[in-house]
């Protein structure tokens, strides 16, 4: 059935496989990663831990909360995909010890701690209140996947009288920070963070009251060959409910008052404006505004928002923002796209049917657009919330699976898959969803499809 897209895109047609069909005809691996009914590998052997076992012998731990971030919970999990992922071994060691001095000490109290689940500080980053996320880039064709996380620093006593709006947390990080990242360009971080502080009393009243998640900054980690590179994620609800303004409007004032930010070299933002603008788009929900700590020239700035609406029309139509953007490899990687949802959803449906129904905060589909200055158009980038509507890890990891074998880049699905069943047990993995949280996809210029799977340790 041939779908037209809104404002003159091409056509595309998605011709709906007979009932009980698979599009990936390409047949199983034989590497004994996967069976082709989805098993996840059941008999991998133990992940080794040379790495962070040395970062360990050397390590000055700080508390005992700091002691459970890095020791038995998000430590090791970092471990075993930085050797899954196949980074050499000083590579990981760059990395873990990154992780061991800088983040582990900045989550906060251990929920050993507290007690169960329950802390004074639930997090926005993860459904369950973890301020942690980790991602596995799967790059281009068969090149070396890369892994990165995102956090959420938190403080001792945030969520307590003592430091409410968790605000004694950032100064501290920022300083360790800095101290492991010297090269950081922080013009842009000191205009946002200034722009969005919730410090004054209106406003930290204002958080207070909401009912709402009370997050206001991420910080997000690349760990490529070369270097460790960050961003910062700040959230415009705060402000946008102190001055009585939409999350748009104050992204918007925030973007053009930033240095170098001159209304020539925004015209990619424009052009998001006007799609936001469009009868229907105003629905949309504006989660957050990131930045690379890198030159601002150079760095891009993204703006996250939700839509409710999880039909693959809907999908289409913000992708190419209302037809705006247009290119055959465009074209063609929307249809790949569309592959890959039905894979990971387990659907075989027409592009207008809706996923099933879920009452949750961070239900619908999350979406980014990202754009330079000086850039002539935005790029938007999709997360499928595979935690909401795959039925299974299992399942997802099957649909990645196929994916990746019809395509012929699946030289690290059993790495993948090895991490994933050393993470995940294969009961649980089968019966519930939620440890692979999305799988965020970005159209290239060639039509291919950038894929990053999103997960919680």
């Amino acid at each position: 059935m041939a779908q037209i897209l809104k404002g003159g895109a091409p056509a595309l047609v998605f011709e709906r496989p007979p009932v009980g069909s698979d599009e990936f005809s390409t047949p199983p691996t034989d590497n004994g990663a996967l069976d082709y009914e989805g098993a996840i590998l059941r008999s991998a052997h133990p992940v080794e831990l040379l790495e962070w076992q040395r970062v360990n012998s050397e390590l000055r731990v700080e508390n005992v909360h700091h002691y459970f971030w890095w020791n038995k919970h998000s430590g090791k999990t970092l471990a075993i995909l930085l050797h899954c992922a196949r980074y050499s071994s000083d590579l990981q060691y760059r990395d873990l010890k990154f992780f061991a001095q800088v983040i582990a000490p900045s989550l906060g109290v251990s929920r050993e701690e507290v007690g169960g689940d329950s802390s004074s500080w639930s997090s926005f980053m993860t459904d369950d209140g973890t301020p942690l996320e980790l991602s596995w880039d799967w790059g281009t064709g068969n090149n070396q996947p890369m892994v990165r996380y995102s956090i959420e620093p938190i403080g001792l006593f945030a969520g307590t009288s003592l430091d409410p709006n968790n605000l004694i947390a950032g100064f501290a990080f920022q300083g360790r920070l800095l101290c492991s990242l010297p090269n950081m360009r922080l013009e842009w971080f000191h205009h946002f963070r200034k722009f969005f502080d919730v410090r004054s009393c209106e406003e930290a009243s204002l958080t207070e009251a909401m009912p709402d998640h009370k997050s206001s900054t991420f910080y997000a980690f690349d760990l490529s060959k070369t270097e460790v590179t960050a961003k910062v994620y700040f959230f415009p609800k705060t402000r946008a409910a102190a001055y009585k303004q939409s999350s748009l409007e104050v992204l918007y004032q925030a973007i053009y008052a930033a240095p170098y930010s001159t209304e020539d070299k925004l015209k990619a933002a424009s052009i998001f404006r006007d799609f936001a603008s469009d009868t229907g788009n105003e629905t949309l929900e504006y989660e957050m505004l990131a930045i690379d700590l890198i030159d601002p020239m150079e760095s891009r700035i993204k703006i996250y928002f939700r839509c409710r609406e999880t039909t693959f029309n809907s999908v289409m139509n913000i992708m190419t923002l209302g037809g705006r953007i247009k290119s055959p490899m465009l074209h063609q990687g929307l249809g790949d796209l569309h592959r890959l949802w039905n894979a990971l959803f387990g659907v075989n449906t027409t592009p207008d049917q809706p996923l099933g129904e879920v009452n949750h905060r961070t239900a619908g589909i999350l979406y980014n657009v990202e754009f330079r200055l000086g850039d002539a158009f935005p790029i938007a980038k999709v997360y499928l919330p595979v935690r909401h509507y795959s039925n299974s890890d299992e399942a997802v990891i099957c649909g990645l699976d196929r994916y990746f074998q019809y395509h012929k880049r699946s030289k690290y699905m059993p790495n993948y898959v090895r991490a994933m069943s050393t993470i995940i047990t294969p009961t649980s993995s089968r019966a519930q969803s939620g440890v692979q949280t999305y799988v965020g996809c970005t159209i290239r210029p060639d039509g291919a499809l950038r894929v990053v799977s999103y997960f919680k340790p």
